[in-house]
């Protein structure tokens, strides 16, 4: 028994000295979306209706979940999923944010609960990880996401697009591969988008519930205040629903976690 103990840690310290988080942060912009579009380059988009399932939404800020997805998790709080959330960061650091950072902290939180109360999701835990220098801490990240995936057992995980314009999102999508690997976790990855557009394979059909995503995200007065988030996601789901040939959707890139970590590999990889 010791010695199986003994065997997993080693494993997983193997894994996180593979170099595979440094790797991603030493990649360049233009190799990385290079290599990234060659590999997801007009894929078929399919309009795809929600099934009650059992869901992780991992974000790295509260707020990201109802802006990327808010729309997929109202309806499937409605077909009767169990949805959970998990922030990777203390979401203390907001640009532009006036209000000191244990103050902001508690005001994130509180939004973030309300917001979830409109959504239908449970606020699982906050890594607390510092906001806005997450790629210090991806090691200690997936461990602790590891966790939550053997624990909650979900049938579905929601992550950041690894290309997304943010460097806690492209941290956190790291961390999601490495501790995809770490836990062998085995099911569906929908990567959402936030600050940049993906290159999805899959939308959901949010025509009906844009108002209560808009709601939601309201919810969040202290980002809201500086930009119209819900006016700009709606936005996109509008374009997004052009294509699939509805009102308004949001579009994900979906894989299987072994595929998904196949990709990283091959984005981070020098």
């Amino acid at each position: 028994m010791i010695g199986s103990e003994q065997s997993s840690r080693s494993r997983i310290a193997r894994l996180l000295d593979l170099g595979f988080l440094r790797r991603f942060r030493g990649w360049s912009a233009k190799r990385f979306l290079t290599r990234l579009h060659r590999i997801t380059h007009r894929l078929p988009l399919e309009l795809r209706e929600v099934a009650s399932s059992r869901i992780l939404v991992v974000a790295p800020h509260m707020d990201d979940a109802e802006i990327s997805c808010g729309g997929t998790l109202i309806l499937h709080g409605r077909a009767g999923s169990e949805l959970g959330v998990v922030y990777t960061t203390d979401s203390g650091n907001a640009e532009g944010a006036s209000i000191p950072g244990e103050e902001l902290k508690r005001l994130r939180r509180a939004e973030a609960e309300e917001a979830a109360r409109k959504t239908g999701v449970r606020i699982l835990g906050v890594a607390g990880f510092p906001d806005g220098n997450l790629s210090n801490h991806e090691g200690a990240l997936a461990k602790v996401l590891a966790e939550w995936f053997r624990s909650w057992k979900p049938e579905q995980i929601f992550c950041p697009f690894p290309a997304d314009n943010h460097r806690d999102h492209q941290s956190t999508s790291a961390a999601v591969a490495l501790a995809l690997e770490i836990s062998g976790w085995r099911g569906n990855v929908w990567c959402y988008e936030v600050w940049s557009p993906l290159w999805p394979n899959v939308a959901v059909d949010i025509t009906k519930v844009q108002g209560e995503k808009s709601r939601a995200i309201a919810c969040y007065g202290s980002q809201t205040n500086g930009m119209p988030h819900a006016e700009a996601a709606l936005g996109l789901n509008r374009y997004r629903g052009l294509r699939v040939g509805v009102e308004a959707a949001e579009a994900f890139h979906v894989c299987s976690a072994e595929d998904y970590r196949k990709l990283c590999r091959s984005l981070f990889q020098v």
